[in-house]
Parts: structure tokens; sequence; C-alpha cells
């Protein structure tokens, strides 16, 4: 976890968001959630896979914090998302 220019939280994603991983994921969210935390932001540069678990739990990120925003997806993530009918809950940034 770091922080970007502007201040946000940034939290840096890599390798699979699974059924795995995705729980120590949420712990994060919630933690950040308990601290008051009102933006996020998902730096998907390393994620090479993400089954419906990861994708449960940016849902219920972007349900708990006012602003949260996914960057440098790959074209798979983004199709993932955009499948799933997602991408309005889901901010993805311009590739």
């Amino acid at each position: 976890m770091s922080t970007d220019d502007q201040g946000d939280t940034v939290l840096k994603l890599s390798g699979e968001l699974d059924m795995s991983s995705a729980g120590a994921l949420r712990e994060s969210i919630e933690a950040l959630i308990a601290d008051g935390c009102r933006k996020v932001v998902f730096d998907l540069d390393e994620l090479s896979f993400m089954d419906s678990s990861g994708i449960a739990v940016l849902v219920f990120a972007a349900n708990n914090i006012g602003d949260v925003r996914l960057i440098n997806a790959s074209s798979i993530i983004r199709r993932i998302i955009d499948a799933t009918g997602l991408s309005a809950v889901l901010k993805l940034d311009q590739p």
C-alpha cells in the first residue's frame, strides 16, 4: 500500500486475484474502511488473472469506499470487467 501524488491510497495488485488471495485483499479494504478512507486506486499493472472472488472484493470496495478507480488494467482484466457488466461500478482508467 502506498499513496499517489494526490495523497490517495494506492493498492498495487500482482499475480492472481482469486479465492486464495481475495480474503487478504478484503481484510486490507476493511481496514481502510475502518480508517475512514474515501478514495482508493487499485493498480492492476501486475495482475495477470482475476476470478469471481476477485471481482467480488473489488465490488465490495466500490460499494463501501466513496471513490474507487482501477488503473493499468490489462486487456484481459478489462474484458472480464466488461463481460460482467460492472464497468459502471468498477471505474477503469483509459488505456
